[in-house]
């Protein structure tokens, strides 16, 4: 009988799903909201190609040799991107060239789902941070038409992500397809995101009787180099900066108390990497060592190129600027890139409390300690809402950013 990996391995990347040439395997949510293969096994007949194309049952082992860490600033995108707009500018180099991109979106509905675009003007919907596991859906798929049609393919997606969709391919397609991973701390799931923001329209501030449905969510800031979430509603039509109280979704992320198990011990949560590139925040870049010295408050992305391929996307047109730094550097403050986050015991029951429609999320966060002393409280909060208020956020973080302050 066929055996996949197990819920507390299982990555979730789907492989296994657009592999099946029954379409025998759907991807159904677990307990907690992951998603698992589920086999059918009145379909299934056993061929095995599931188990083969599981990078969780078949490792994939990279021999990087002659890798190089760049700090990058994509001048032309940088204030639309989430950090310096590194994944813009592979993404122009391949739509330009008539190929396929491949990356998260969030819908009207604020569903986090893998989509294909071959028009720049789509580019974007895959921009900007999402801090929840995207679905794959069939892209693998999609992706593997495309290459076999000779068509370039950029996909960006977690380490995961990526090695699951060259095990469903059988090969890295050298020189027609671009791998993105990103520096990933951990995945939560949709069901989680989903249940949070019900949550949050039960709040006062934030009903949806007083400001109509939730019309989209902003992780990050795209016009400076910040994780300050916030939410528009259908009447406000403005983004709303979700303060300490609101925001414990991305609390209990940073802290790793909603990842799926799988993340606490994650293959690549280090230097050998699966994707053609790597890319990330330049945390703390020039703060320790050499010098940085371009403006930082509005996003510097690390590219570490893996193969030895980035100069053949360089050219001296490209509105960007590139210096190369070191590991060591790049290790400082990716601490994902030394390790995986280490399993919090507030795991075993944080998804359980946030899932729970009894228990607010004031209750959530006073539960696990997210909440500041009010006189502390009451004074960051006015101080965010002042300098966001004023235009001077940009300001601030360069100021910080230069006190040594660097997230």
């Amino acid at each position: 009988m066929i055996k996949l990996a197990n819920t507390k391995n299982c990555t979730g990347c789907s492989a296994c799903f657009n592999a099946c040439p029954k379409s025998a395997i759907a991807m159904i949510e677990d307990a907690e909201g992951f998603l698992q293969p589920n086999i059918n096994h009145n379909k299934c007949i056993e061929c095995g190609l599931c188990q083969r194309v599981c990078s969780v049952l078949n490792p994939i082992q990279n021999e990087i040799l002659n890798q190089k860490v760049f700090a990058f600033i994509n001048y032309s995108d940088r204030t639309v991107s989430s950090s310096g707009g590194a994944f813009s500018f592979f993404a122009r180099k391949i739509l330009n060239e008539g190929g396929i991109v491949f990356g998260a979106t969030m819908d009207e509905n604020l569903n986090v789902y893998h989509i294909g675009i071959e028009d720049i003007h789509d580019l974007h919907r895959l921009r900007g941070s999402k801090y929840v596991q995207s679905k794959i859906g069939l892209s693998y798929k999609n992706a593997g038409s495309a290459l076999l049609a000779g068509r370039k393919v950029l996909f960006c997606g977690t380490p995961c992500q990526i090695a699951g969709l060259y095990r469903f391919l059988g090969k890295r397609w050298e020189n027609t397809l671009i791998t993105l991973d990103l520096v990933c701390h951990g995945v939560p799931n949709q069901l989680i995101f989903n249940k949070y923001l019900e949550k949050l329209a039960k709040t006062k501030k934030f009903s949806q009787e007083k400001n109509g449905k939730f019309i989209d969510f902003r992780f990050r800031n795209l016009d400076s180099w910040s994780i300050v979430p916030a939410i528009k509603t259908a009447k406000s039509r403005t983004w709303n900066i979700l303060s300490q109280e609101y925001n414990v979704y991305m609390s209990a992320f940073f802290r790793g108390s909603i990842f799926r198990e799988s993340c606490f011990k994650c293959q690549y949560a280090n230097t050998q990497r699966i994707g053609t590139f790597t890319i990330a925040d330049f945390w703390g870049v020039g703060t320790t060592g050499k010098k940085f010295g371009k403006n930082v408050s509005t996003g510097v992305s690390m590219i570490i190129d893996n193969f030895g391929n980035l100069s053949q996307y360089i050219t001296p047109s490209d509105n960007i600027y590139i210096e190369e730094r070191t590991i060591s550097e790049a290790k400082l403050k990716n601490k994902n890139l030394n390790n995986p986050i280490i399993r919090p015991i507030e795991r075993d029951t944080a998804i359980h409390d946030l899932l729970a429609s009894e228990k607010s999320l004031c209750e959530f966060a006073k539960k696990y300690n997210m909440l500041d002393s009010f006189p502390k409280h009451l004074i960051k909060t006015i101080f965010k809402n002042l300098i966001y208020g004023l235009g001077l956020y940009n300001v601030y973080k360069t100021i910080s950013y230069k006190l040594g302050r660097t997230s």
